[in-house]
């Protein structure tokens, strides 16, 4: 059942003065909203200022009954002060009212200073109580694109008169978003990039079935998701993209505490290991989750940590800046580990920021040497996207340079460093090679600039995990 409120609230405001003609001030809000299984009460808040004074401060909620019918507490505060910025609460009042289905009612009543002097102000609240079936999805997609409102959907670009018939319930496409409808769901959006991707793995055709609820924030704040009848969901990340997530694997990350939980926000849509088996995987920024024929396969792994992977680096950029014979490396350190990157298909590995700092040998008495600071921001990429079956290179690229020096021969050091790096980092480092049919499944950059990767949990991924460790320690 899906209650269409529409309401106007009116607060006619009285800044009562000793002498001379008293201030009035009359501030009227008007809107429209929807209430039903998925979202049974709504609150609003409106602030009215008069005469410099005086400020009303006016809280409404609205909750739905199994019988259609709303229930409705409206309360308001009444500040006089020197200031309509004041903190100085001289009134109050309050009052409640049930309004019945497919009823208007208006409810009134007077918030008074209490304290000192008559301002005051009087509230009016009309309400219109609109009930609609769960079997009318013709209305309930009508109500829904109303209460969005054009600059959201953007025009219909099917028959809004008529819902096209879909698996499982009928839809409206507009500009901006779709609008599906069952009897079980009521209307929900759908839009943007999640829309994208919904529509990408076939709709409503797919395994995931009719949205349950509207594009949704996250309880991080960061990013957006969709949820589905057919359990499953598509979350979007600014950092990640959209991905398809279902299923077992979806109540595994689920219990674990969904995007702020260990594994953070999917990076792949849900993936099948072997089309003739039951056999999935999806990878998330933090792990993968495995799931083979009904329980959950814990996957093997190989490893650097963050410190090995400076130590390593360090390795490498002296031997690349080799043929600059007196210069020092003082420290090599990493500065920062971006996030992952948005991808439609497979989200972008994490890029690890590397400071170096030192300085020049110059051999000139009495005169400091040169020093120098580089940045460099290497990111660690597989040539395919590893899904258990393909072989992969794996590989670490220079993204971005930037080399500051100073002290006496500073030009003459920029120029030899800039030599060494741009020639020294012109191919892509190779890291290793994984053959195909290994169960290898993810490469993935940890937040502490470490490298892990992924294999399957049986014994075929327990003994290239061991292979791919003694690899990355021979590095």
């Amino acid at each position: 059942m899906q209650s269409k409120i529409q309401y106007v609230s009116t607060m006619r405001i009285v800044d009562h003065e000793t002498f001379g003609a008293n201030e009035r001030k009359t501030v009227r809000n008007s809107g429209l909203f929807l209430l039903d299984a998925g979202k049974k009460k709504n609150n609003l808040y409106f602030v009215g200022k008069c005469g410099g004074e005086v400020r009303v401060e006016l809280r409404i909620g609205f909750t739905q009954k199994t019988n259609g019918s709303i229930s409705i507490k409206s309360s308001a505060k009444l500040y006089e002060g020197a200031s309509t910025n004041t903190n100085d609460l001289d009134g109050k009042a309050s009052k409640s009212t049930i309004i019945g289905a497919n009823q208007t009612k208006t409810l009134t009543y007077r918030v008074r200073n209490t304290d000192e002097g008559d301002d005051y102000a009087d509230i009016s609240l009309q309400v219109t109580n609109i009930v609609i079936a769960d079997s009318d999805c013709k209305k309930a997609i009508k109500a829904k694109a109303q209460v969005l409102g054009s600059g959201f959907t953007g025009a219909a670009t099917s028959n809004i008169n008529s819902p096209t018939t879909v698996r499982g319930g009928k839809r409206v496409t507009f500009q901006k978003c779709d609008i599906y409808c069952s009897p079980a769901s009521g209307p929900q959006e759908i839009h943007g990039q999640i829309r994208r991707k919904y529509n990408t793995v076939g709709g409503p055709n797919n395994a995931l079935a009719l949205p349950v609820t509207d594009e949704t924030t996250t309880p991080d704040g960061r990013g957006k998701f969709n949820h589905f009848s057919g359990n499953g969901s598509i979350y979007w990340h600014p950092a990640t993209g959209p991905k398809l997530v279902r299923g077992a694997i979806r109540h595994t990350w689920a219990k674990t505490g969904w995007e702020r939980g260990i594994y953070g926000y999917p990076t792949s849509d849900e993936i099948k290991i072997d089309p003739a088996k039951n056999e999935w995987f999806s990878d998330f920024q933090n792990g993968v989750i495995i799931w083979n024929k009904n329980k959950e396969e814990n996957p093997h792994t190989a490893k650097l940590s963050g410190r090995k992977v400076c130590a390593l680096f360090a390795k490498i950029f002296k031997e690349k800046t080799k043929s600059q014979k007196d210069l020092n490396v003082d420290s090599v350190r990493i500065s920062s580990v971006s996030d992952t990157g948005n991808n439609f298909d497979r989200s972008k590995n994490r890029k690890v920021t590397f400071k170096i700092k030192g300085d020049y040998e110059s051999g000139l008495f009495f005169i400091p040497n040169p020093s120098y600071t580089i940045t460099l921001r290497i990111a660690f990429e597989s040539d395919k996207n590893p899904n258990g079956k393909v072989g992969c290179k794996l590989t670490a690229r220079l993204d971005y340079w930037h080399i500051h020096t100073s002290g006496a021969g500073k030009t003459k050091l920029l120029k030899g460093l800039k030599k060494g790096i741009l020639e020294g980092f012109k191919k892509p480092m190779k890291l290793g090679d994984v053959p195909k049919n290994s169960g290898f499944l993810s490469f993935k950059v940890m937040k502490d600039g470490g490298i892990k990767l992924y294999f399957r949990g049986n014994t075929m991924g327990r003994i290239v995990a061991g292979v791919a460790q003694d690899m990355l320690n021979k590095l």
